[in-house]
């Protein structure tokens, strides 16, 4: 059975906003008028067009800068405020994606199509991009998706201890997963220097100045190639 958020906003371009330290100086006010998805503490700085939270604490964690926000909120089971907000809609999530338990061998690789099916993978990048991809958006430019620590792990924050190249992995071999979906619409990486190289780089200035330029068709089996040829260290 579908869901009602499925292909919501299906052939309209949509940039999903993570917290990696490349956002560092970007300006969010930029992408006024996009649709945007805002993944946690983005809702600090900005609101876009959908909050998206998995983590179970971030409402509480959040809260004052939320009062003030009026747009939609797609979370997982226990992230979604609904106490405080009306316009929320809480997603099942799939744990044997990226968890064992009993006597499971190895986690499952089935990614769903509908909302109604459960988000694939572990952390909130990689669910955040199945949210994009199931309500339609074509293309999907993925900012701040970086998966290392340069001199801190969040774009607002900075800390010279902080440098680990290799962290999230449940979220990034989810996310490399994803892509190998023969499925999907044009996914782009703004970041040229994030560990996700299963998705085509962008330039972010690029895109602004001249979105139309990218409709170019570029299918889904050529990002499946790409993802099924990666190789790299985690």
């Amino acid at each position: 059975m579908g869901h009602k958020l499925d292909n919501l906003y299906q052939g309209l371009p949509i940039f999903i906003l993570s917290t990696g330290t490349s956002l560092r100086g970007f300006d969010f006010t930029r992408l006024n008028g996009k649709l945007t998805i805002g993944i946690n503490r983005i809702i600090e700085y900005y609101h876009p067009s959908i909050m998206h939270f998995v983590d179970l604490t971030a409402p509480k964690t959040h809260a004052m800068a939320l009062r003030n926000y009026s747009g939609m909120i797609i979370a997982g089971p226990g992230a979604v405020p609904s106490d405080t907000h009306d316009n929320t809609f809480e997603i099942g999530r799939n744990i044997d994606t990226f968890e064992l338990s009993g006597e499971m061998t190895t986690t499952s690789k089935v990614v769903g199509r509908s909302f109604s099916d459960g988000w694939f993978g572990g952390g909130a990048g990689c669910t955040a991009l199945h949210t994009a991809i199931l309500l339609g958006g074509d293309p999907i430019y993925l900012l701040g998706y970086d998966y290392y620590q340069e001199n801190g792990g969040h774009f607002d924050e900075y800390d010279e201890s902080r440098n680990d190249r290799n962290i999230y992995v449940d979220s990034f071999m989810s996310i490399h997963h994803l892509g190998t979906q023969d499925w999907l619409p044009r996914i782009y990486n703004c970041n040229p220097r994030s560990r996700v190289t299963c998705f085509p780089y962008i330039d972010i200035d690029t895109v602004l100045a001249e979105p139309s330029a990218y409709r170019a068709p570029q299918t889904a089996s050529r990002l499946g190639r790409l993802c099924e040829n990666w190789s790299g260290s985690v």
